[in-house]
């Protein structure tokens, strides 16, 4: 800013030498503001220089205030405010939004820390602002309020009051300008910024208004007004986002506001964000006090619970009521409690429920030494051993289900003397109309290992026509195997399974006891499910399967094993039944890809598929399954069956997601369709293993194996559209000069064999694959240099001969080209020099690469030509008769 220096040398000017330098001293130990005694504002009378006289200088009085930005020296505060201001000034030329402004401005939010204040001590009162005492009545240590700092120099007030007072004349432009002027020079200033917007709102143009009220106010963050009227601009203009912004702003100044709370929460509400109107109403809660404000808590309170319960948050609902209750107590209804204690029970905080009772229900608890009976002798609730508690009260007007919730409470709590006069009373009740009561008992009991007095009430459940259920026998079958009643145990699964075939822990429980008295094939028999024996139930249980998976596998049973091992992994895979899913799996590649087509294709054909519960078996265990039935397939030669469970787990996410399982997959599914003859499937799955593998040369052996067998023609279009991205790759060079050779285009072939030629000069088989195509040209009726053709035919076949060295294949192969010639004796020549050469590979597979039943043929269709039969009779019955 222009006359900086000016300015700090009248500061300066009364200072001396001596004083400076004890003033920096004092500056090493903390940052100081000194205030002067005085409170005389005019510029004559102020006196320049806060360290005016010795006596000044020793009367300091250091006290803590808070300092607004943390860890920054002035000017670097400064600099973090004119950032924030360059940013609203962004904003209100519409560079950016006013999210991001908010987002600026609140990283840039004011931090606190302590620091020192140096205020010169007189006997003068201090400013009334400051003479409120530190300690409140209560003895608590009251926050001493601070002056507003003015962020505009002294030296512009002048201007600002300038700027006022043309707008005050009319003339607006004028104060505009000195406006603008004045935001160059004090950019951290807010009432340039205030007094624009009041010029733009009575020009009518709010949005400018608004904009400047708002720079305003992030450059005033304190004045909660302001806020709160930029919240309302906001609203008006329907803006809701901008005026949650501004109320939380406003919440920063005040944050016990209980109104402010509430209009953001109503905004929260409208703009669909539950989870932050429900932080904000359980804010509200906690500033609720006021016996006035008791209903509107409690009903708060009812409406957050119930929605903590829907979103399965049981545990923060139980907070929010638990708090309502303690602080209105007479406002609770009993269907309050009843709710409460629902939650206490789901979360298994018994302890925390009795309580309830004792509070809300009237109950009174009696121990050796005191009696429970109001919420006043709950100060030491939490060390109650519930073990000594002698007896219990509950009022006679108690209802039966919650009479039950208190039972189980003190069955949970080990309280066992106190429970059994409310026993009595249940047992007395008609099981008929409660049975749910009952079974809420026995599964308490059952919980804390009480077996014996949870059969009772079990079998007088079942005695009932409307409790003779699977599940009550479920639990009459478990109490029973825990009661060492193995014969009952076992009837009563029995039973289970006879009611609900589909219940699959009766018969996991079932086999495991079967299984522990040596009884392994009855054990199988009960693991085996109505689907696999071809009913039609289409409900199976995951673990089931598995365990008569592991049954059948420790007896050899391997027909049996792999019928259940395949139906398992149909688990966490589809079924593939038509041709047109089979093909969804082989065309696309991905595994989400697949399972996207085949849900498609599953809910168009509306066949009905089997339905899997229970819980899934490790992804591990479940892949030692699937290799089993696999290898089982595989020696049995059951080809059909491999492709079709190879191809569905292509379609299982549990195991594509493993890459190790993926690739051994996919591989898998390769090999089963090409045993399978299903040549279509077979290509498209090798086309996809090659682009994975470009550079793989077995990927490319496979892929030649499969195309010879199958005699695919897409392969060449493939081979072309892969060798325009991948110009230097050898096998596709190779694939794409056979596919000419093959198709009778020569001039391709040869065009494709000499680029490789070019770069593997010292490779034979290019060197003989060309030779082969100048033989193959020379042959074609029409060829014009059909001599010069056959010499550079030769040539290429010598130098291969010399590269490859004297073997059965070098001289079988230019005994074809002379036998295409028509050169009878010279290939007769060759042909006889192969007879006799040494095999090129020798062991065990020697008869797979063994040419003498080849040369011999071609022997004979020449000796034929000629009518040579002898020679003919002689060479077949020595080569080629099996």
């Amino acid at each position: 800013m222009e006359g900086t220096s000016e300015l700090f040398a009248s500061i300066t000017s009364d200072v001396s030498q001596e004083q400076w330098e004890k003033y920096k001293e004092q500056m090493k130990f903390g940052r100081f503001i000194v205030d002067n005694d005085s409170d005389d504002d005019s510029g004559s009378e102020r006196s320049a220089s806060p360290f005016g006289d010795e006596e000044a200088i020793t009367n300091f009085e250091v006290v803590e205030e808070e300092e607004p930005m943390q860890g920054l020296s002035d000017e670097e505060n400064s600099d973090e405010i004119s950032w924030g201001c360059d940013a609203a000034d962004k904003y209100a030329q519409g560079k950016i939004s006013f999210f991001e402004l908010n987002d600026i401005m609140g990283e840039s939010a004011p931090k606190t820390r302590p620091r020192k204040k140096m205020r010169i001590q007189d006997d003068e009162p201090p400013n009334s602002q400051e003479m409120e005492s530190d300690t409140a009545p209560d003895g608590k240590k009251k926050r001493r309020p601070r002056r507003k700092k003015n962020l505009l120099p002294k030296e512009l007030e002048g201007l600002m009051g300038a700027a006022n007072h043309a707008y005050a004349q009319g003339n607006t432009e004028e104060a505009i300008k000195m406006c603008m002027e004045l935001i160059k020079l004090a950019p951290v200033a807010n009432e340039p910024f205030q007094t624009l917007g009041v010029i733009y709102d009575e020009m009518g143009e709010s949005r400018k208004a608004f904009q400047c009220y708002l720079v305003a106010a992030f450059l005033n963050p304190s004045d909660t007004e302001e806020w709160i009227r930029l919240a309302e601009l906001s609203l008006e203009q329907s803006e809701i986002q901008q005026a949650i912004s501004c109320y939380s702003r406003a919440i920063r100044n005040e944050p016990s506001n209980v109104s402010f709370l509430w209009e953001r929460c109503n905004l929260y509400e409208q703009v669909g964000e539950r989870k932050r109107a429900l932080a904000g109403y359980e804010q509200i809660l906690k500033h609720l006090n006021d016996p006035e404000e008791g209903e509107k808590c409690v009903d708060i309170a009812r409406e957050i619970a119930k929605v903590h319960h829907d979103n399965t948050d049981d545990v923060n609902a139980v907070k929010v009521l638990e708090t309502a209750f303690s602080k209105f107590p007479s406002l609770i209804t009993s269907e309050d409690v009843n709710f409460l204690l629902e939650l206490q029970l789901s979360q298994k905080f018994y302890k925390a429920a009795v309580k309830t009772f004792v509070q809300h229900c009237g109950v009174t608890l009696k121990m050796p030494l005191v009696d429970i009976t109001s919420a006043d002798s709950l100060n030491d609730f939490d060390d109650i051993t519930f073990q000594s508690v002698v007896s219990c009260v509950v009022p006679e007007v108690l209802p039966i289900d919650l009479t039950v919730k208190f039972l189980v409470c003190l069955i949970h709590l080990k309280a066992l003397k106190a429970m059994e006069p409310l026993l009595e009373l249940l047992r007395q009740e008609n099981v008929e109309e409660i049975g749910d009561l009952f079974l809420d008992v026995a599964e308490a009991f059952m919980e804390t290992g009480e077996y014996e007095s949870a059969k009772p009430l079990l079998t007088m459940l079942l005695l009932t026509a409307s409790y003779n259920l699977p599940a009550v026998w479920m639990k009459l079958a478990d109490c029973l195997r825990e009661l060492k009643s193995i014969e009952e145990a076992i009837g009563a699964y029995k039973k289970v399974i006879e009611m609900a075939p589909t219940y699959q822990d009766a018969r996991l429980e079932l086999s495991k006891i079967l299984i522990g008295m040596g009884k392994v094939q009855e054990a199988v028999n009960v693991l085996r499910q109505d689907y696999e024996a071809g009913g039609e139930a289409t409900i199976l249980g995951i673990e089931a399967l598995y365990q008569r998976c592991k049954l059948l596998e420790a007896n050899n049973r391997w027909e049996e094993y792999i019928q259940a091992g395949t139906l398992l992994q149909y688990s966490h895979s589809f079924c593939l039944e038509t041709e047109e899913e089979f093909n969804a799996v082989v065309v696309n590649v991905t595994c989400k890809r697949r399972i996207e087509v085949l849900r498609e294709l599953k809910q168009q054909s509306k066949r009905p598929s089997p339905e899997f519960i229970g819980k899934n078996v490790p992804v591990a265990e479940m892949w030692e399954v699937f290799k089993k039935v696999s290898t089982k397939l595989m020696e049995q030669k059951r080809y059909e069956e491999l492709q079709n469970v190879s191809l569905a787990v292509l379609s299982s996410h549990t195991f594509m997601k493993h890459t190790e399982y993926a690739r051994d997959l996919e591989f898998q599914a390769l090999l089963s369709c090409f045993y399978n003859g299903s040549h279509h499937y077979t290509y498209q799955l090798i086309r996809d293993l090659v682009l994975k593998n470009l550079y793989k040369n077995k990927a490319w052996n496979l892929f030649s194996l499969i195309v010879t067998n199958s005699q695919e023609n897409r392969h060449n279009r493939f081979c072309i559209r892969l060798m325009m991205k991948h110009q230097d790759h050898l096998a596709l060079g190779y694939l794409n000069g056979h596919n000419a050779m093959i198709s009778g285009t020569y001039k391709h072939a040869l065009g494709e064999y000499m680029c490789i030629l070019k770069e593997h000069p010292s490779d034979p088989f290019v060197v003989f694959c060309v030779g082969i195509t100048f033989i193959h040209m020379a042959c074609q009726k029409f060829a014009t240099k059909r001599h010069l053709l056959t010499i550079q035919g030769f040539a290429f076949l010598g130098r291969y001969l010399k590269m490859k060295g004297d073997s059965q294949e070098t001289f079988y192969n230019i005994g074809r080209a002379l036998h295409q010639l028509g050169l009878k004796d010279a290939a007769i020549h060759y042909y006889k020099k192969a007879l006799f050469a040494p095999l090129l590979i020798t062991g065990p597979d020697q008869d797979s690469f063994d040419l003498r039943r080849e040369i011999a043929y071609n022997l004979c269709l020449i000796y034929q030509s000629t009518g040579a039969m002898d020679l003919v009779y002689l060479y077949s019955r020595k080569y080629i008769v099996v």
